[in-house]
């Protein structure tokens, strides 16, 4: 496990690795750090703007993460923007995003700029409210199939994932952070969700979970149409606000 004085001496190297490449010609941390709001279990997230060379950099900076104790990365794209995600020896999460510089800038305001310039971009903003209602119910509709085939654990997978869109939904409802849950534990509601745990794979408790949800996403849709269609998946349910 990674302790914090760990933590701020990569951050350190990384900022000044950043400062004496000539290919980099701006930083900035990103993430909680950026607006005071880091603790123990905080993530590295630092962003590169490059000019030249972007392939040459993303090589060269991969090598020098591993050789400073990551295992393993994983790769994120953003239009031309790499998100590379290191995992550390340590277990340390380390987030580092390679920039084209005519993109270089915040999407939101966990941004803060260690030098360079960054160009004024479009804030990222919060998921789609009718695209969150659509793949609620088509999770749904595979939740219903999977439990009426015996598919136990696929019918768990598409509840679970219902549920992560209908909470979602509660999140833009109460004008908090709906992405990645950073807000579901800010909900005042969250307790309404317990119910749509699934504590078994039997079929009865999968339907007993399926038919609370049910009717929490119920309680977020405005179109009777629709409305009408989601209620023919589980009839029992009704909508709960």
């Amino acid at each position: 496990m990674f302790t914090v004085s760990e933590r701020d001496q990569l951050r350190r190297d990384l900022v000044n690795a950043a400062d004496t490449d000539p290919r980099v010609v701006g930083a900035a941390l990103t993430g909680s750090v950026a607006v005071g709001r880091e603790d123990r279990w905080s993530d590295i997230d630092f962003a590169l703007s490059i000019d030249r060379e972007l392939d040459a950099v993303v090589t060269d900076w991969t090598a020098l993460m591993y050789a400073c104790g990551a295992v393993s990365h994983l790769d994120v794209r953003r239009g031309a923007v790499l998100f590379r995600v290191f995992l550390m020896r340590s277990t340390l999460q380390v987030d580092i995003a390679f920039w084209p510089s005519t993109e270089f800038g915040a999407t939101g305001p966990t941004f803060r700029l260690l030098f360079g310039e960054a160009n004024s971009l479009p804030q990222s903003g919060q998921p789609d409210r009718a695209e969150l209602i659509g793949l609620a119910w088509l999770h749904g509709l595979h939740a219903r199939s999977a439990i009426a085939r015996g598919r136990v654990w696929q019918a768990l997978h598409m509840i679970n994932g219902m549920r992560d869109h209908v909470m979602s939904l509660h999140c833009l409802n109460e004008g908090v952070n709906a992405v990645q849950g950073r807000g579901l534990d800010d909900l005042r509601d969250a307790d309404a969700f317990a119910g749509t745990l699934v504590l078994s794979t039997h079929p009865d408790e999968l339907r007993r979970a399926f038919h609370v949800l049910t009717g929490l996403l119920l309680g977020e849709i405005n179109d009777s149409a629709l409305a009408e269609a989601v209620r023919a998946l589980c009839p029992a349910a009704t909508a709960q606000r």
